[in-house]
């Protein structure tokens, strides 16, 4: 974690490598996929991510074509959506020059973004505390893009909250351009916020019990085993 897929040329250093059973890894894999393109996603690309943009497309069409043809896309044709699309994000400080592309977010989408942020959660408490998360524990993970950030940054109260760094190295090899997060461990308890290129966050908790949670506010939160079929229920409740 973070996928290969996220970094440029897919050339990765060697750090943050989580185990994970075979269920797991492929019943994730387009979640991965979905969140390498959306991390790329800006009105200025280098080459580089421009060329690791189309063979990251090209994949997931292969994988998810719904992804892409009914979500994503749907607004490409559409040109009275496209320009409600560009309001919008222009009314909450979002520049959008006059020639970007817009693309669609739907429940599939939605599905697979929530399925990473908890995959994220769930391997980063594995990294600090070298261990698992227990079956009677729990992970509450949410996502933003650079949008949701555009107007007022990323809250101060995260800083506050999650005092400690951390990135992926080898040597002296640093990808914190890529990927970076904060976080703090505490008995039991684990939160983050991570970034992943200059377009997508996640942030989280995970605990070792849930039993210590007030009742009301289990709904919001997992055990892991539960985690693949978070794009299924996201998408019973659109």
């Amino acid at each position: 974690m973070p996928p290969i897929s996220l970094f440029d040329a897919a050339h990765r250093p060697d750090d943050l490598v989580i185990p994970a059973c075979n269920e797991c890894n492929k019943g994730t894999s387009t979640a991965d996929l979905v969140v390498a393109l959306i991390s790329r996603w800006s009105s200025v690309s280098t080459p580089q991510e421009q060329k690791d943009h189309a063979k990251l497309a090209n994949r997931v069409l292969i994988q998810a074509p719904s992804l892409v043809r009914d979500e994503w896309l749907s607004i490409a044709d559409d040109p009275i959506e496209k320009l409600q699309a560009r309001q919008h994000l222009l009314a909450h400080g979002v520049n959008v020059p006059a020639d970007a592309s817009l693309a669609m977010v739907g429940p599939e989408t939605i599905g697979h973004l929530n399925l990473f942020a908890h995959k994220t959660v769930l391997a980063l408490y594995f990294n600090h505390f070298r261990r698992g998360l227990p079956r009677n524990g729990g992970a509450c993970a949410y996502w933003r893009t650079k949008e949701d950030f555009a107007r007022g940054g990323v809250p101060k109260i995260f800083f506050d909250m999650l005092p400690s760094y951390g990135t992926i190295t080898q040597g002296q090899w640093n990808e914190r351009e890529t990927f970076e997060y904060r976080f703090a461990i505490g008995a039991g308890v684990f939160g983050c916020l991570a970034r992943f290129r200059q377009s997508f966050f996640v942030y989280g908790f995970a605990v070792d019990d849930i039993a210590v949670l007030p009742d009301e506010e289990r709904a919001e939160w997992i055990c892991p085993e539960q985690m693949l079929s978070i794009p299924q229920v996201n998408r019973s409740k659109q």
